[in-house]
C-alpha cells in the first residue's frame, strides 16, 4: 500500500495555478497533474474561512455536524467572542491566552464535536501511522507537550502548558514538541515567521519525515504562505506567491530521489481551502457593518454582555449576527436589506433555512428532504426564488450556479450552533469592515459562499481510486480512506 502525503495550500485558486501551468512557471505542479487526474471545481465548506474549512476535511463533514461555526463565531455558554487569531488588533482586544487558548486547546479538545471522528482517529484504529504538519485541526489519539515561544510564552503568563491531542507526529511551528526541531533551521521558528507556522518550516518538517525512513503512512501538510500573499495583492497579482509554493513541493518531491520515485512510492493529493475575491480600492468597497448596525447596541470585541442587542463576528466576506433578543431578529434583517452591497441574508426558519436578497428583498426557502434532488444526491423541499442562490433545475435535478452546494453549505453554517443565528455574505468586490478587524482594500478577502471564494483546484495523482467527479472537500476524508482500506 503506498502512503499518502496531502498538501493543503491555502488560498489555493483553479485560474492562477493553470495561469502559472501554461506559463510553465510551476513545474512540480504540472507534473502531478500531469501524472494524475485534475478537478478545477472541488468545493469547500462555508464560510470560507479555515476553521470550519478544516474541520470539515478532517472529519468528512458540513459544520452542523462538526460544531466549528467558523474563524470568529459566539459563544453563548461562555457569553464571549471566540477568534481563532484572525487579525494582531482582535488579538489584543480579546486577550493573548483567550485567542491562544481557543485555537491550541479548545478548538480540537473542545469545539470540535465528540460525536465526529478525524482523519488521524479513524487511522490510527487501523493501525496507521500519520503526521499533521501546522494544521490548526489535528485531534488525534496520541498526547503531544506544548512548548510556546518564551515571549508568547510571557504573553499568556506561562498558563498554556497542557498536553493536546494529534496523531503520531505533530507540529505546530514552535510551539509544539515535535521530536522534529534539530533538522529545522531556526529561523524559521522566530516572530518574524509566525513562530514556524510558514511553507518553509512544513517543508523541512515534511522531507526529514520522508528521508526518515519511518514515514508515516499518511502525511498532511499546511502551506499558508500563500495566503498572506494573495491578502496583500490580490488574486490577479498571485503568481508569484505560487511560483514559491511550487519551488518548495519540488523540494519534497526531490527528497524521494526522483519525481517518478515519488509517485512510485505515494499518492499525492494538492487540494486548497478556500479561494479569494479582490476587493475594490476605494472606502465603498468595504461595507461598514459598525455603522449600519448603528440602531442596536452591538457587543464589540473585549466588552462583557449586558444589554446589548445583537453580537457581530466578522468572518471577512460573511458575517454571523447574534440576536441577543428573538424580538430583535426581524429588526436586524430589515436593516440588513436596506444595504445594496450585502450579497445574501440567510437565517433559520422551522426546519430548514429563509434566504434573502439584500437590496431587493427576493427571497427563497429551503429544508433537508423533499422532492429536489440536488446533483450531490442529497434532496430539499425548496420554494420561493432560487434565482437567489443561482439553482437551476435540469430534468428534475438542481444544479448549483454561482453559490457551489450552497444548499448543503449553508444548511451546514446555520445549524452548527443551536441559537438564533443570521448570516450574511457580501457581493463580489465587497468586504465586511469591523472595528479592530483586518482590512484588505485592494487586496484578497474571503469567506462568502459565492464561487471565487469557494471553487479549489484539485490534484490527485499516483492511484486511480476513483474519486466522486463532482468532488467536495468533504468528499475527500472517505476516499482517503479507502485508499488505506483497498
Amino acid at each position: 500500500m503506498k502512503k499518502v502525503i496531502f498538501l493543503l495550500v491555502d488560498s489555493l485558486m483553479p485560474n492562477i495555478l493553470e495561469d502559472c501551468i501554461r506559463q510553465r512557471t510551476v513545474p512540480a505542479f504540472q507534473f502531478l497533474k500531469s501524472r494524475g487526474r485534475y478537478w478545477p471545481d472541488c468545493v469547500t465548506v462555508f464560510p470560507t474561512m479555515t476553521a470550519s474549512v478544516d474541520s470539515s476535511l478532517l472529519t468528512g463533514v458540513y459544520p452542523d455536524v462538526h460544531r466549528v461555526p467558523g474563524l470568529i463565531w459566539y459563544d453563548p455558554e461562555e457569553k464571549a467572542i471566540i477568534d481563532y487569531v484572525n487579525g494582531w488588533r482582535c488579538v489584543w482586544k480579546l486577550g493573548i491566552e483567550k485567542c491562544a487558548r481557543n485555537v491550541l486547546y479548545n478548538l480540537n479538545e473542545k469545539h470540535l464535536s465528540k460525536q465526529v471522528t478525524t482523519i488521524f482517529e479513524e487511522l490510527a484504529n487501523r493501525g496507521k501511522t500519520s503526521a499533521s504538519i501546522n494544521t490548526i485541526i489535528h485531534r488525534g489519539s496520541k498526547k503531544h507537550r506544548v512548548r510556546l515561544p518564551f515571549l508568547i510564552d510571557l504573553a499568556t503568563g506561562f498558563r498554556l502548558h497542557d498536553d493536546i491531542s494529534g496523531p503520531d507526529v505533530l507540529t505546530l511551528g514552535a510551539m509544539v514538541k515535535s521530536g522534529l526541531e534539530t533538522q529545522i533551521p531556526r529561523h524559521t521558528l522566530g516572530l518574524r515567521h509566525r513562530c514556524g507556522i510558514n511553507d518553509q518550516y512544513a517543508v523541512h518538517a515534511a522531507k526529514a519525515l520522508i528521508t526518515s525512513k519511518d514515514q508515516p503512512d499518511f502525511m498532511l501538510v499546511y502551506l499558508p504562505d500563500n495566503d498572506h500573499q494573495v491578502h496583500k495583492k490580490n488574486p490577479s497579482h498571485a503568481e508569484g506567491a505560487l511560483i514559491q509554493v511550487d519551488q518548495y513541493v519540488q523540494e519534497i518531491l526531490n527528497a524521494f530521489g526522483s519525481w517518478d520515485e515519488a509517485l512510485n512510492q505515494c499518492v499525492f493529493i494538492v487540494t486548497g481551502d478556500h479561494g479569494q475575491t479582490r476587493v475594490g480600492s476605494k472606502k465603498e468597497f468595504s461595507v461598514d457593518l459598525d455603522k449600519l448596525l448603528t440602531p442596536f447596541r452591538v457587543l464589540q470585541l473585549g466588552e462583557e454582555v449586558k444589554d446589548h442587542d445583537l453580537v457581530l463576528c466578522n468572518n471577512e466576506r460573511s458575517a454571523y449576527i447574534y440576536p441577543l433578543a428573538q424580538e430583535k431578529e426581524s429588526e436586524i434583517v430589515q436593516q440588513l436589506l436596506s444595504e445594496s452591497r450585502i450579497d445574501l441574508i440567510a437565517w433559520k426558519r422551522d426546519k430548514g433555512v429563509l434566504v434573502k436578497e439584500g437590496g431587493s428583498g427576493r427571497e427563497v426557502y429551503f429544508e433537508p428532504g423533499g422532492p429536489n434532488p440536488d446533483i450531490y444526491g442529497r434532496t430539499w423541499s425548496i420554494t420561493g426564488e432560487g434565482s437567489v442562490l443561482d439553482l437551476r433545475s435540469d430534468q428534475g435535478i438542481v444544479h448549483y450556479g454561482d453559490y457551489p452546494d450552497a444548499l448543503s453549505r449553508l444548511y451546514g453554517a446555520l445549524y452548527s450552533q443551536d441559537i438564533p443565528m443570521i448570516v450574511i455574505t457580501a457581493r463580489p468586490r465587497y468586504e465586511f469592515l469591523s472595528r479592530y478587524y483586518p482590512r484588505h482594500a485592494n487586496g484578497g478577502c474571503h469567506g462568502s459562499l459565492h464561487k471565487y471564494d469557494s471553487l479549489l483546484p484539485l490534484i490527485v495523482a499516483g492511484t486511480g481510486h476513483p474519486l466522486n467527479e463532482r468532488p467536495r472537500l468533504v468528499d475527500l476524508k472517505n476516499f482517503i480512506l479507502e485508499l488505506f482500506d483497498t
